[in-house]
C-alpha cells in the first residue's frame, strides 16, 4: 500500500487502530516489565546463594532476610503453629512453626520442617517434645501472607492451625514480642521434621523471561493481524 492509502485506511478504521496500538504498546510494556522482574530476582537469588555460603552470625534485631544466623535459647513446645495446606511430594501436610525463646523473652518462630496430615483434618499430629537449652542454626526469611480465604485464619486451640504464614496474624496468638522473620532450620538440626529446602521465589527468573517472550509474541501477532485486516480492504 502507498503512504496515502495507509493513512486513508487508518482513518477509516479508527477504532481498530486505537485498539491495536493500545494493546500492542501494553503487551510490549508488560514484556519489558517481566524482563526487569527477571533481572531483579536473578540479583536477589545470587545474594541469597552468597548468604548461604557464609558462616552463621548471632541473631540480632537488625539481622537481614536470608542471613544465616545462630541463636541460643529454648523451644516452647506447648504453643506450636501448624501452617495448613502445605504440599510436599504430592502429599498434603503442615509446616511446623515452633516458638523459640531467647534473650529477654523474645520469640522467633522456627520452621521445623514438614509433617504429613493425619487421616482427617481433625486428626492433628503429635508435636510433643522436651526442649533443653540449645543453640539452633538456620536461615532467616520473611513469610508473606499470600492469598487466603475464610474468616478463621488461625484456630483457638493448641497446636493452632493457621491458614497463613503472616507473622502479623500468627503473633496474635502470643503475648510476648515476636520477631518479624522466621528461622528455617539447617538440615540435620535437632528436632527437625522433614526438611524442605528454601526457595527464595516461587517464580524463577527463567519463568519471567518466558512470560516476557509470550507478551512480545502477542504484540507481534496483534500487529500482524492489524496490518492483515487493513490489507484486505484493498
Amino acid at each position: 500500500m502507498t503512504e496515502f492509502t495507509i493513512i486513508k485506511s487508518l482513518k477509516n478504521n479508527k477504532l481498530l487502530t486505537i485498539f491495536s496500538c493500545f494493546f500492542t504498546i501494553l503487551f510490549i510494556f508488560l514484556g519489558i516489565w517481566q524482563i526487569d522482574r527477571a533481572g531483579e530476582k536473578a540479583y536477589r537469588m545470587q545474594a541469597f546463594a552468597e548468604q548461604q555460603k557464609k558462616f552463621p552470625m548471632q541473631l540480632k534485631n537488625l539481622s537481614s532476610e536470608w542471613s544465616r544466623v545462630f541463636v541460643d535459647g529454648a523451644y516452647d513446645p506447648m504453643h506450636q503453629i501448624l501452617i495448613d495446606n502445605q504440599i510436599h511430594n504430592g502429599k498434603i501436610g503442615y509446616k511446623v512453626y515452633t516458638p523459640f525463646y531467647f534473650g529477654n523473652n523474645q520469640i522467633i518462630l522456627v520452621d521445623r520442617g514438614w509433617i504429613p496430615q493425619g487421616k482427617s483434618r481433625n486428626d492433628l499430629p503429635n508435636l510433643n517434645f522436651t526442649s533443653p537449652n540449645l543453640r539452633i542454626i538456620g536461615t532467616l526469611f520473611k513469610p508473606q501472607r499470600g492469598v487466603v480465604a475464610g474468616e478463621e485464619l488461625i484456630t483457638s486451640d493448641w497446636p493452632r492451625v493457621s491458614q497463613t504464614k503472616s507473622i502479623k496474624i500468627i503473633s496474635s496468638a502470643f503475648t510476648d514480642k515476636i520477631l518479624e522473620m522466621v528461622l528455617v532450620l539447617d538440615p540435620g538440626s535437632q528436632f527437625l521434621a522433614e526438611h524442605i529446602p528454601i526457595k527464595p521465589f516461587v517464580i524463577t527468573p527463567e519463568k519471567h523471561y518466558g512470560y516476557a517472550l509470550q507478551w512480545f509474541t502477542m504484540s507481534i501477532v496483534l500487529l500482524s493481524m492489524f496490518f492483515y485486516a487493513l490489507k484486505r480492504e484493498h
